[in-house]
């Protein structure tokens, strides 16, 4: 069974930043979500974002999933932090609410067997619940999809994780201890944005064996891909040109799959781009049902 997987970083829609604004860089944002994927992750999607995918990508099933919740930031400082991220917005209905982690699945080939989300914090089945130390509930969206025809199935988690310099390790615990959770021996795979370097604890964390428990290591798809295609990073701050050392936007699988293929999605119009994140998509191969 070969799977195609996305991962992609939308950008807000009502951001104000050199990508573009989101009418501008809603028909490049179609162009990716069209490049073949069978399932598709997005981070930071609004309801605005979420209706124009539903309406335009037909083939697919969008399970937008809860919003994470309103920011605990006074709204100051949160405007404070976004200008120095080159990531400011406009005042709206969605500007405080949060985001959703929506996954896209095609239509034709998958059935939707079970969906749920979680919150990332100490509490992740309080809705809007935040991790001590931050300011932003961060919600991991999932679904368990069967392929048709009694063909395998495969579940499927969408993060962001927060970027402060305290909250990601902290963050991969939650995490990694959820997905064990449900973890029932078919195919996982886990996308988003980590805000976490290369070599960083909570990258570690995510990718190691882990001596109290008998579950696998997740696998960077990137690290275990036969071909590599584009470049490695994937922030450039809506500017084409890498702001960021290493990968945030990652791909996980577990059991050890063959991988394909990882590709880097550049795709761009002059100086507009889909998002400020670049997308990236995996090609998979996952075993027959014994």
């Amino acid at each position: 069974m070969k799977l195609k997987v996305m991962t992609f970083n939308l950008l807000y829609h009502s951001a104000v930043n050199p990508a573009g604004a989101w009418h501008e860089r809603l028909p490049l944002v179609l162009d990716v979500l069209r490049a073949g994927a069978d399932i598709i992750a997005v981070q930071e999607a609004t309801g605005v974002q979420i209706a124009d995918m539903e309406r335009e990508l037909t083939d697919f099933v969008v399970i937008s999933g809860p919003e994470s919740g309103e920011t605990r930031l006074p709204r100051t400082l949160e405007k404070v932090g976004e200008l120095l991220r080159g990531r400011a917005r406009k005042e709206d209905g969605d500007s405080r609410r949060g985001e959703h982690c929506a996954i896209l699945y095609r239509a034709n080939r998958f059935d939707l067997v079970a969906a749920n989300a979680f919150w990332v914090s100490h509490q992740p089945l309080i809705p809007g619940s935040v991790l001590r130390g931050s300011w932003l509930p961060r919600v991991v969206n999932w679904v368990r999809l069967r392929e048709r025809g009694s063909g395998p199935c495969v579940t499927v988690f969408n993060a962001h994780l927060d970027f402060l310099p305290w909250a990601p390790l902290r963050s991969a615990r939650i995490l990694r201890r959820s997905l064990d959770t449900h973890w029932n021996d078919d195919p996982q795979i886990l996308m988003g944005d980590f805000n976490a370097a290369p070599n960083s604890a909570a990258y570690r964390h995510l990718s190691r064996e882990l001596k109290h428990t008998v579950h696998p290591s997740l696998i960077d798809a990137w690290l275990e891909a036969e071909e590599k295609i584009g470049p490695e990073g994937t922030f450039h701050g809506g500017t084409g040109r890498i702001r960021w050392t290493g990968r945030l936007d990652r791909i996980f699988i577990r059991p050890r799959l063959r991988v394909e293929r990882v590709t880097t999605i550049t795709h761009h119009t002059g100086s507009t781009y889909p998002s400020d994140h670049y997308p990236v998509l995996a090609e998979l191969h996952l075993p027959p049902l014994p």
